[in-house]
């Protein structure tokens, strides 16, 4: 059997794209493959739900057009499925002297993108939030910034899709692309159109399907704790305001529908693509290549690898990483702190070797009947309503 489309990944832009495709071409064939025995093992189940408004990303890059757009479409879909949903709005307060001269940046660059924020004194930011720790003369308020639940959202999705009549099969590893055949261990597939969709492995299968690119993959582990003390509570998001030169946003605030508080993401180099619990993954072969990568970069501190290993390295301690959180938050002691092993996410970043940099947007290459989506990197999950509309429009259905 030939499908008319084949989507390799059920991540949220696998979802996302197998929906909107079936909303435009009713009587379409899809189907979606699957590695894992579920859609929610890697990014899309491990991220921490937060809608981004799209206040970050250079205006007028993917991530920015499709962040903005993106997002307001997933808040309805959302809010259409009666699926949990806060509404908490985000504050942004420097915490250094860098991060406070990066403020009027952001503040000008989210005005670009059309997103609504306000500036607050420091008076304003105490008021509204008596826990954190605000040193600095103003901040920033961002009304639209939401959290959901990642995994339920894709359930809806699965469940959505389902009834349209799109299969997924999972424990499926597609290992590569052949014109419009899909490539399995003991099985091929065929298919008029094929979406590489496979985040943390799309690289993999490109790569292996003959795409020549000039971009290398370097993983980041991202870790959280939580705070055990009930008693602390926030209403909002609480972000720094960050260096926008880098794909990171610093340590922050997070939360979930059960009001459980955790502070994170640490962005440690690490050396497996699904390294959750160890510094290296399964295949030796690719852990020592990505040590090598890391190492070499670091030691040359291209795009400033190195400075930043060095400042996450102090983050792996309990102390180091008590030491960044008192700068934002006030009541929280180093007791109250537990590292999560539930709540643990990698990266899929690439780097580009020309510009000796990280990749700082989504990068879609189109390979006869393929596209290929090889950097997902946030706000992916906030965007992906409108990441599956720019992949259907970029193939000219």
């Amino acid at each position: 059997m030939k499908y008319d489309f084949a989507i390799i990944g059920s991540g949220i832009i696998g979802l996302t794209l197998a929906f909107k495709l079936k909303k435009k071409l009713k009587s379409a064939n899809i189907i979606i493959f699957e590695k894992e025995p579920n859609s929610t093992s890697h990014g899309s189940g491990r991220n921490s739900g937060v809608l981004h408004s799209g206040i970050y990303y250079e205006p007028g890059s993917l991530r920015a057009n499709l962040c903005v757009k993106g997002a307001i479409e997933l808040k309805e879909y959302i809010k259409s499925e009666k699926l949990w949903i806060n509404e908490c709005g985000k504050l942004l307060v420097p915490n250094s002297n860098t991060s406070y001269s990066h403020l009027n940046k952001l503040y000008e660059r989210a005005k670009q993108n059309n997103v609504k924020i306000y500036k607050l004194k420091k008076e304003e930011i105490e008021r509204k939030e008596p826990n954190i720790n605000c040193k600095y003369n103003y901040g920033l308020h961002v009304p639209f910034t939401s959290v959901a639940n990642p995994y339920e959202v894709s359930q809806s999705l699965i469940k959505n899709i389902k009834k349209k009549g799109i299969d997924i099969i999972y424990n499926c590893k597609i290992l590569k692309i052949s014109d419009t055949n899909l490539i399995a261990k003991d099985k091929n597939f065929q298919a008029n159109y094929i979406f590489n969709c496979a985040g943390l492995f799309a690289d993999v299968v490109a790569e292996n399907s003959d795409l020549k690119f000039k971009y290398s993959f370097l993983p980041f582990k991202g870790k959280y704790w939580k705070i055990k003390n009930k008693n602390f509570k926030l209403k909002h998001l609480v972000y720094p305001i960050p260096d926008t030169r880098y794909p990171f946003l610093g340590l922050h605030s997070s939360h979930n529908q059960n009001g459980d508080f955790y502070i994170g993401p640490s962005s440690t180099p690490v050396f497996g693509r699904d390294a959750y619990t160890d510094f290296f993954g399964d295949n030796i072969k690719e852990s020592l290549n990505l040590l090598y990568n890391f190492s070499k970069k670091i030691a040359l501190n291209e795009n400033k690898l190195r400075t930043l290993a060095i400042k996450e390295i102090l983050l792996i301690t309990k102390f180091g990483f008590y030491s960044q959180v008192k700068k934002m938050f006030k009541n929280i002691n180093i007791n109250d702190l537990e590292l999560s092993k539930q709540k643990v996410g990698i990266r899929s970043q690439i780097f580009d070797p020309q510009s000796k940099n990280l990749v700082n947007d989504f990068v879609i290459i189109n390979q006869n009947q393929t596209t290929h989506v090889l950097n997902a990197i946030s706000p992916a999950w906030s965007a992906s309503f409108a990441f599956a509309d720019h992949l259907i429009d970029q193939i000219h259905l």
